[in-house]
């Protein structure tokens, strides 16, 4: 039997509110987050996807992670949708 890497339960989301919960994200690093995921120009698999990548580097590094800017955010995006 081949052996894998076991995943967290739960939505990316529920993973980034828990390590929130548990101190993993500061104060200041969540209200980052929740202005990305409250953004209007971000579809929900946008914002799924951008919290399983930030769920991901925080599990993977369990260190500080930068939140990009709401600026920054929307200029990745565009730049996502061009390529697809």
């Amino acid at each position: 039997m081949r052996a894998t890497k076991q995943r967290l339960a739960g939505s990316a989301l529920a993973r980034l509110f828990a390590y929130y919960l548990t101190g993993r994200i500061a104060e200041t690093q969540w209200r980052q987050l929740s202005r990305l995921l409250d953004a209007r120009t971000a579809t929900p698999e946008e914002r799924e996807a951008m919290a399983a990548f930030f769920s991901d580097l925080l599990q993977e590094r369990g260190a500080e992670v930068r939140i990009p800017r709401l600026k920054e955010f929307r200029e990745l995006l565009a730049t996502a949708r061009m390529a697809v």
